[in-house]
């Protein structure tokens, strides 16, 4: 079983669909993320489809917003898709995720300097 945790960004905001499992509809949260990795890496940044079937799928779209920062854990999958024009299959990538974590907004830190100005104008 393979299994992926991404750190990344909302690219826009989330789209929420109704799918078809079984007889019984399953809301799908369905929203593209750009990875952030680490700080030290120096590659092209990854952009890829999400999907999030729960029931919360339904409760946290909403929140699925534009540079929205999250981290996301769950599997890699492909489907194969045909163009339609010249009829050739291709691959695409998305992740199946098993968990949305809507990460917390920090306030920049001040600096020393910002701090020391601040004083100056009082």
């Amino acid at each position: 079983m393979n299994s992926i945790t991404l750190h990344g960004k909302v690219t826009k905001n989330a789209e929420m669909k109704l799918v078809y499992i079984g007889r019984e509809p399953t809301p799908v949260a369905v929203f593209t993320v750009v990875d952030i990795g680490l700080p030290y890496q120096q590659s092209e940044p990854l952009f890829i489809q999400v999907n999030y079937r729960k029931e919360a799928a339904s409760l946290i779209y909403k929140y699925l917003v534009e540079n929205k920062e999250i981290l996301i854990h769950g599997m890699l999958r492909q489907k194969f898709v045909r163009d339609g024009e010249s009829g050739n299959k291709s691959v695409r990538y998305f992740i199946l995720a098993e968990t949305v974590e809507l990460l917390p907004v920090f306030p920049p830190k001040h600096t020393k300097d910002q701090a020391e100005s601040r004083e100056e104008e009082k």
